[in-house]
């Protein structure tokens, strides 16, 4: 008899309770699952279920290698890196996602693709070489970059029901630089992902500007009944300037940028930023011009480019970088 609905997700929501070796209570995996699927009271023995078949039913396949620890009284993975995350995807769900690429294949030149041709393709490329592997097991030469758990993903859904029903949230939210969390009402505009995690944007209801919230910060998200205000925002507008999910005011100023020749080739491959231009080039070096802020995520990108790469302008970028490689060196010499 297939699975209900509610059951997946219980079974995904344990799973997120366990993952990464953490010891979770009988009481806190009833809470979670309570939470994620708002029914009060959630009957012990329907946990007790869920469990055993997370740990020997076959057709989930799971196998989960769920113990409890008698003395710190809660449950945990005996593998503290297994999680049903990385379960292999069975041969009808294969046929499915395989029916689903050729479908996308078909209109990723569309122009409602136009910004999405990159992730479609990523996709169909994904599909097809899973299929291969699963076909024939021989094709251990294709090794993908392995994606980890994103905290806080598991408030996707109730963002995306936000969003599109125009609906104002109320989020207590804990920031890596805070001690404690606050509350904060979100007029809730966009989801973003960079680098492996999630991020909402929109109206703060409070200071009235824009704001950007890590869903691996957020602790709580509840709908509230305040009156939703439009969007006057544009995803591509904002972020036309900036690297990453912060876009600071203002005009961005014009940075140059000198890299020597063979870090040089990754970059015209690859750029830094949309604006990203050639101005100069000779065979030893290539200097570049961005028009875009310099925030804590673009100086970081040049950060990583280490002593291939070095600011001309503005003086007050090349300073900044120069500062926080000089703080780099001390520490080490320090140590």
């Amino acid at each position: 008899m297939p699975r209900n609905k509610e059951a997946l997700i219980r079974y995904r929501v344990i799973n997120r309770c366990l993952i990464g070796g953490k010891i979770v209570s009988k009481e806190k995996l009833m809470q979670a699952c309570e939470d994620a699927l708002d029914i009060h009271p959630l009957g012990e023995r329907t946990l007790d279920g869920d469990i055993h078949d997370m740990r020997y039913d076959n057709r989930l396949a799971y196998n989960a290698p769920i113990k409890f620890d008698r003395q710190k009284g809660g449950y945990f993975y005996e593998d503290p890196d297994f999680s049903i995350d990385k379960i292999p995807l069975n041969e009808e769900e294969m046929e499915s996602l395989a029916f689903a690429s050729t479908i996308l294949d078909q209109f990723k030149y569309l122009d409602i693709f136009s910004g999405f041709t990159g992730t479609v393709q990523k996709i169909i490329d994904a599909v097809n070489i899973r299929r291969m592997k699963t076909e024939a097991p021989d094709y251990d030469f294709i090794d993908f970059e392995k994606v980890p758990y994103i905290k806080g993903s598991q408030f996707l859904q109730k963002l995306i029901e936000a969003i599109r029903g125009n609906t104002v949230i109320l989020l207590r939210y804990q920031p890596f630089y805070e001690d404690k969390p606050y509350l904060v009402h979100l007029h809730p505009y966009l989801l973003k992902e960079y680098r492996n995690r999630w991020y909402v944007i929109g109206l703060n209801e409070e200071v009235k500007e824009i704001r950007t919230y890590g869903l691996d910060r957020i602790q709580l998200i509840e709908y509230t009944d305040m009156k939703y205000i439009p969007k006057d925002f544009g995803a591509s507008e904002y972020f036309k300037n900036t690297v990453g999910v912060i876009s600071p005011p203002g005009v961005p100023p014009e940075i140059y940028l000198e890299v020597l020749k063979p870090q040089a080739s990754y970059l015209i491959t690859k750029p830094l930023h949309e604006s990203q231009q050639v101005v100069e080039e000779n065979d030893e070096k290539v200097i570049f011009r961005l028009k875009v802020h310099p925030t804590y995520e673009f100086k970081v990108l040049i950060l990583g480019l280490g002593n291939d790469a070095k600011i001309l302008k503005p003086k007050s970028l090349k300073d900044d970088i120069a500062r926080t490689l000089r703080l780099a060196l001390r520490e080490y010499s320090e140590r």
